[in-house]
């Protein structure tokens, strides 16, 4: 996809110009000589994907170990967890701070006139608004439904909680694709004799040293409500 020295595929400038929406005036045209000019831009964008991998490789760490004794350290298991977790944190703010450094000291609104930066910008009063509504939203539903089971069971009515026994919510998607990868080597490769990891369920649980390594991680409405609410 990506031009290589030879010549074949395509240059980044290019993929980056050729995307134009109906809303989005002349597109992604200027984006690539922000990332060329501007040692912040690029900066930003870089802390910000590696912020981000850095934080899905400590949630797979412990959910899929990739070595069987690092399973059965939990000590070790959750001190790599926080660190990469605060690593991950700190890229993303790294990122937010070089990028408002570029926004204050290398972007000119003169030459950037009518792309997609400089539409997000004219239009960020309306973007903001309308993401601190959804905010609101979300943290009122979320924190609404814990607040519910807090009060349901100091009424004693645990039949009326959002719990696996009570009502309810079951992350219905998350079980399908956990489902779908247990079940995927019977019907796409035959010829595997498991899944890619023992979490996506379809196993008993590996011990090592009579520690547990490694099981299935069933998700029930307690997650549900959890990722509702970090989300």
């Amino acid at each position: 996809m990506y031009r290589t020295n030879w010549g074949i595929g395509h240059g980044l400038k290019d993929i980056l110009e050729a995307h134009k929406g109906p809303f989005t005036g002349q597109g992604h045209k200027g984006l690539y000589e922000i990332l060329t000019t501007s040692w912040h831009a690029q900066l930003s964008l870089n802390l910000a994907m590696l912020g981000s991998l850095t934080i899905v490789v400590a949630h797979h760490m412990y959910s899929m170990p990739p070595y069987p004794y690092l399973a059965t350290d939990y000590g070790t298991q959750l001190s790599l967890f926080t660190h990469h977790m605060w690593i991950g944190g700190f890229l993303i703010v790294g990122a937010a701070a070089h990028a408002a450094i570029f926004m204050v000291r290398d972007y000119d609104p003169t030459t950037r006139y009518n792309d997609l930066l400089d539409r997000v910008l004219r239009h960020r009063d309306a973007i903001i608004s309308h993401l601190n509504w959804a905010c609101i939203f979300l943290g009122f539903h979320s924190f609404g439904l814990y607040i519910h089971n807090d009060t349901m069971s100091a009424l004693g009515r645990p039949q009326d909680m959002f719990s696996d026994t009570a009502i309810q919510l079951q992350p219905v998607f998350a079980q399908w694709i956990q489902n779908t990868h247990a079940l995927a080597p019977g019907a796409t490769a035959p010829g595997a004799t498991a899944s890619t990891s023992l979490t996506w369920g379809g196993g008993d649980l590996v011990a090592v040293g009579g520690k547990v390594a490694l099981l299935p991680i069933p998700l029930g409405t307690a997650d549900f409500l959890f990722s509702f609410d970090t989300g």
